[in-house]
């Protein structure tokens, strides 16, 4: 999630997340989720139900906060509401059906912050009855509204920038089929991030991009995930979500 408000501000000035999803299909495919799903993940597409209500819920509330109240104020009532830190419903659907399609033991995801995209992700791996989400973020109280309900599915790593935290988790969990990279958003950091990851993901191993309209993000995933098939899945999360599939074996 890009904390700041300059790509928002970019989306406005370009039109609106229609406008950029058709520059980006000029180089890079555009997906609809079912086709990520059932076509290139050979999955069942699954929708979310509760998980996806409780975040649409929550997006309501602020939204309608909004409108009356200032968002300072706003923010000073629910911090979970912080600069707008739930997850759009299109991201929180893309992130529900793909972990679920993946059905990974080890899942991966870097920017917590407050645990609403991390208690997606841990009621996809709770509705598929295998695995744990491993989420790290540099802030202390990452992860503040995570449900109790889901906290069982769920390893928090704070404190430490992913880069430092990740290397001891790899070496002592199976290989990740799913990461999801959600914390910086330059191409340095998520170069690193990728240098980091790569060496030990499983084959076939999926990664999702949150904030894949902004190009530094795009050009390190081309960049650090060579060999793996890159694409933007349709929807209208300003900041638009990218994923990245690894090749299998012959």
């Amino acid at each position: 999630m890009v904390r700041a408000t300059d790509a928002s501000r970019a989306v406005a000035q370009s039109g609106g997340s229609r406008q950029i999803a058709r520059q980006m299909s000029q180089d890079i495919p555009v997906l609809s989720l079912k086709e990520v799903v059932e076509t290139h993940l050979g999955g069942k597409l699954f929708h979310g139900g509760s998980a996806i209500a409780a975040m649409e819920g929550k997006r309501d509330r602020e939204n309608l906060l909004r409108r009356f109240l200032p968002a300072m104020l706003v923010r000073r009532l629910d911090l979970g509401f912080a600069r707008s830190n739930t997850v759009h419903p299109d991201t929180a659907r893309t992130l529900y059906a793909v972990a679920r399609a993946v059905r990974a033991a080890v899942l991966f995801e870097t920017g917590t912050y407050w645990g609403y995209s991390t208690a997606i992700l841990a009621a996809a791996v709770r509705d598929s009855g295998v695995g744990v989400v491993h989420s790290f973020d540099l802030y202390p109280r990452a992860g503040a509204h995570i449900p109790d309900a889901l906290r069982p599915w769920v390893r928090l790593h704070r404190g430490a920038p992913a880069t430092l935290s990740m290397p001891s988790i790899l070496r002592k969990v199976a290989p990740p089929q799913f990461f999801f990279q959600d914390s910086v958003h330059d191409y340095d950091g998520v170069l690193a991030e990728l240098r980091i990851a790569k060496p030990a993901m499983a084959p076939g191993a999926v990664v999702l991009f949150h904030d894949f309209v902004l190009d530094g993000v795009r050009r390190a995933a081309r960049d650090g995930l060579p060999g793996y098939r890159l694409a933007q899945i349709a929807g209208e999360d300003p900041q638009q979500v990218g994923i990245a599939i690894a090749p299998r074996p012959a």
